[in-house]
């Protein structure tokens, strides 16, 4: 798949990230320019194909993480579809470049709009098998353990969508934060959700392993495809009704603690990540401001293609 840095006909500015640094470097990043966040990226409603992604072709090895490394994803939404999606939006994903598919050692969160649930998983596909880590959170029900994603969420027993947003920052979004410790397992204990910066609870799956099937086994050797508001495989369905907005994604090559996911939310404003107390832990920060440069230095782009547009929040 070759690398589109054009948004149609006009040239794209890098977004750039950390170039050639050893994971858990402490060496930060001095000179980014001051935040501020007009902009968010709208990704296309178009699923016919590739044409209308948001992506990088990794080629520095930042995103390698396997099964048992720590991470986190977090990116702030401002969901465009309505309840008659019924179907799953993929809104964030990373895969090897060049596998043969978008099992290959995979990371994916995705919202599937007829249940309500938030899922977040990563995958491996070895001997022709895919094998599955997973949990998810569902929203519309207050009671037991799913009382805790209920308040975190705030939606009521209405599904997320365009018409009931839940609670929310600045402009309507909501930062959605993912963390994973060292171990191969989505239990609470090793695996989290927050919905801005209310910890979501332990998710449907809390005995044995998580949920999944077989024993997820990733290789760290491959450069990763990341895509936003999209599976990346296939470029599957982006939503219905009007585009979804993203802005100021962050990838993490640690567990966020909570308490760093409240610094991160920021009361609700994106924040200038360079100022973030894990900084030094941060491989990736995307907040498509005006000529689309990021905060990190180093080489690599986001390419932005078709009717997928960096536009006002």
């Amino acid at each position: 798949m070759a690398l589109i840095t054009k948004i149609n006909g006009l040239a794209y500015g890098s977004i750039n990230k950390y170039n050639n640094l050893a994971k858990g470097s402490t060496k930060k990043v001095g000179g980014t320019r001051n935040y501020l966040d007009n902009n968010a990226v709208s990704k296309a409603l178009d699923n016919s194909g590739s044409g209308h992604e948001i992506f990088i072709a990794d080629s520095n090895g930042d995103f390698r993480f396997d099964h048992d490394d720590a991470m986190s994803v977090s990116f702030w939404i401002k969901p465009g579809w309505n309840i008659s999606l019924n179907t799953s939006i993929y809104l964030f994903s990373t895969h090897n470049v060049g596998g043969a598919n978008g099992n290959t050692d995979g990371f994916f969160i995705f919202y599937y709009e007829p249940h309500n649930r938030l899922y977040a998983q990563w995958r491996s596909n070895n001997g022709g098998a895919v094998q599955v880590r997973q949990n998810f959170w569902h929203f519309h029900n207050n009671y037991s353990t799913y009382a805790v994603a209920y308040a975190a969420a705030g939606l009521g027993t209405t599904f997320w969508n365009s018409s009931n947003r839940g609670n929310v920052g600045d402009d309507d979004y909501t930062l959605i934060t993912i963390t994973r410790g060292t171990a191969n397992t989505s239990l609470y204990s090793n695996f989290k959700l927050y919905w801005n910066a209310a910890d979501c609870g332990q998710g449907f799956y809390k005995t044995g392993s998580g949920g999944g099937q077989g024993t997820v086994s990733q290789s760290s050797s491959t450069d990763k495809l990341v895509s936003l508001g999209d599976y990346g495989w296939g470029f599957r369905l982006a939503g219905n009704n009007t585009e979804t907005k993203y802005n100021s994604l962050t990838i993490w090559d640690k567990e966020l603690s909570s308490s760093e996911v409240t610094e991160l939310y920021n009361s609700g404003a994106p924040m200038h990540v360079g100022t973030h107390s894990a900084y030094a832990n941060c491989v990736g920060w995307y907040n498509f401001e005006e000529d689309g440069v990021g905060e990190i230095s180093g080489n690599e782009s986001f390419a932005i293609n078709g009717d997928s547009n960096l536009e006002a929040k």
